[in-house]
């Protein structure tokens, strides 16, 4: 916590010994031992309502964003292979749903071709008409751009 090594821990030892005396060290030590264990547990209740905060449904954007800010590579990858599984379930379901009106119309051709013999059905033609002529696009209005005045200051 204060990278103290071993050496340096044994000096301050040696100078807390000839400055309180070797009669006062274990009620110091003590009194040293439950100052530290309430910090612990300040910090420790610090610590879990932070992370009950940070857990708040409400508070879901502001860690996307922080997450963003910390790795924006890693996060814009994370969006684009999202952005691209939905694209490819997309292309995915349209294909399937074009294949199955044919898969369809393939079932009830074959139960018609069934239930009536050819030479008897009538063949089904379909009246020819013209297209219809496509309607000519209005022209769009001109805009005339705004003069801008530019002072100097």
């Amino acid at each position: 916590m204060f990278n103290v090594t071993g050496g340096e821990l044994i000096i301050i030892l040696a100078v807390a010994l000839v400055v309180l005396g070797p009669e006062r060290i274990p009620e110091v030590a003590r009194s040293a031992g439950r100052m530290i264990n309430k910090i612990k547990t300040m910090t420790e209740g610090f610590s879990s309502g932070v992370s009950d905060v940070m857990d708040d449904p409400a508070m879901k954007p502001f860690k996307e964003l922080t997450e963003l800010a910390a790795n924006p590579r890693q996060k814009l990858a994370e969006y684009a292979l999202e952005a691209e599984a939905e694209e490819r379930a997309k292309k995915e379901a349209a294909r399937q749903a074009a294949d199955e009106p044919v898969a369809t119309e393939l079932a009830e051709a074959e139960s018609e071709s069934e239930a009536v013999p050819e030479h008897l059905s009538e063949p089904e033609t379909e009246p020819e008409t013209e297209p219809k002529p496509k309607p000519k696009p209005e022209p769009e209005p001109e805009i005339e751009p705004e003069a801008v005045v530019v002072q100097d200051p």
